[in-house]
């Protein structure tokens, strides 16, 4: 017993936590722990209280994603601080926060090993290596280890301190001279991740264009080239069925920071330029189930961390895009999304890397390349009494499409059609057996 204790102080940095949390007199703090760590949840609050006078309140079942912090459970308690383990998306957030992750043990003798067994890997120049955060605590000596084989090559490193420019999703590369560079640098590189196939990898797949990507997974000794993800293939569908939609669903899966408003208002923008009727939803955590309750939405924005996985899912009846795809479907000014994406949408407000002004549309009429049919693009103008007249016209031309589009309308009289019968008694008794039915 004495050893588990010892190894949870040392896993969870139960001193540094009580550091932080008293140097800053921090009086109501929340514990935010993931599924996977609930089970020992206890054991660590009873560690931290030890050493700190601070009310402690344990989190779970997060309202979203448990990468993300949640903001929204501390507030039920007006918490001044959260301390969040496990694995994270680093996601900015306006309350201060201490990060503690899940650490897992790194064979580095394996690993080398192994890239230096792949050939491919072994004799390129340009290489920028990438870790997930459950091996930060090993970023020292895999530093090391890394510019001794490959010296002119790159390191993504975790910075949770640094602000400047080049920091993307809580990571600033570096080379063996400590001197930093913008993500830019990795368009020439092969990018090697140490981590297992997930989330995060994915957002590293998509987001950062590099000329390949290699996974190591420490728990399977293997290393994969990862082939271009299909998701790409379906870009050019998704942004067409953005265009082709009238009624755009904002769907909220983060509430959390400003950046959070900024984006909603950014996407209502966006629909308004374009002639789009739009709507904001938060039902909580998304299913299938909760958002066949829309019928009328055509597509939906998802606002949430750059690892949600929903984006890549073909179960909903309704496309699911990033941020970014409606930016290029309704704003010209966007730059050629075939060499560029982003999942990161802070980059598209104001003063981000991908910001660009809305651009002015006017009415036109095109075909859509999804279904075929002519597609308008109807802008309601403020500026004269008759505009009201337009909006009123175009919106009852959307309400009888999508009227005769469905395959049951509602409750109809039917009169003269219906044939007229006697009264007759219906069921009686409780719905667990009514009196007509057999025992």
């Amino acid at each position: 017993m004495e050893s588990n204790i010892k190894e949870i102080r040392s896993r969870f940095h139960i001193y540094d936590t009580c550091n932080w949390i008293n140097t800053h007199k921090f009086t109501k703090v929340c514990l935010q722990f993931p599924d996977e760590l609930l089970s020992i949840s206890s054991c660590i609050y009873e560690e931290l209280k030890k050493e700190t006078d601070s009310d402690l309140y344990i989190l779970g079942d997060t309202s979203y994603a448990s990468c993300c912090i949640d903001v929204v459970a501390s507030m039920h308690v007006q918490s001044d601080a959260i301390v969040h383990y496990g694995h994270t998306c680093f996601s900015k957030v306006n309350i201060p926060v201490f990060l503690v992750f899940n650490e897992k043990y790194l064979n580095l003798q394996n690993v080398f090993q192994l890239l230096q067994n792949n050939k491919t890997i072994d004799n390129l120049d340009k290489l920028c290596l990438f870790y997930n955060c459950e091996y930060d605590h090993a970023k020292a000596i895999l530093a090391e280890h890394w510019f001794q084989h490959f010296p002119k090559s790159y390191m993504a490193f975790i910075d949770l301190t640094s602000y400047s420019t080049n920091n993307f999703f809580g990571r600033v590369i570096k080379n063996k001279d400590n001197e930093e560079f913008s993500s830019d640098i990795l368009k020439d590189c092969v990018c090697i991740f140490i981590g297992t196939s997930g989330h995060t990898f994915f957002n590293f797949t998509v987001a950062v264009a590099a000329k390949k990507w290699y996974l190591l997974d420490p728990e399977t000794m293997q290393i994969n080239d990862i082939e271009q993800s299909s998701w790409f293939k379906r870009r050019r569908f998704l942004i067409e069925k953005c265009k082709d939609a009238n009624v755009v669903g904002i769907l909220i899966c983060k509430i959390a920071g400003d950046q959070t408003k900024d984006i909603i208002n950014r996407m209502k923008q966006l629909c308004k330029a374009n002639g789009k009727k739009s709507y904001i939803v938060s039902v909580g955590k998304p299913n299938v189930a909760k958002l066949a309750n829309f019928p009328e939405i055509d597509i939906y924005v998802m606002i949430a961390c750059p690892e949600n996985n929903l984006y890549d899912s073909r179960d909903f009846y309704q496309p699911i895009v990033y941020p970014y795809e409606l930016e290029v479907a309704f704003n010209s000014n966007q730059e050629d999304y075939l060499t560029t994406h982003v999942t990161n949408y802070d980059e598209l407000l104001s003063g981000g890397k991908h910001n660009k002004d809305i651009a002015e549309v006017t009415e036109s009429t095109d075909v859509s390349l999804v279904t075929g049919k002519l597609r308008e693009t109807k802008i309601v103008s403020t500026s004269a009494c008759t505009d009201l007249v337009e909006k009123q016209n175009w919106e009852i031309d959307n309400i009888g499409f999508n009227l005769k589009s469905k395959s049951w309308r509602g409750l109809e009289q039917k009169l003269g059609e219906t044939e007229v019968k006697q009264v007759e008694k219906g069921r009686d008794g409780l719905p667990l057996q009514y009196s007509n039915e057999p025992e």
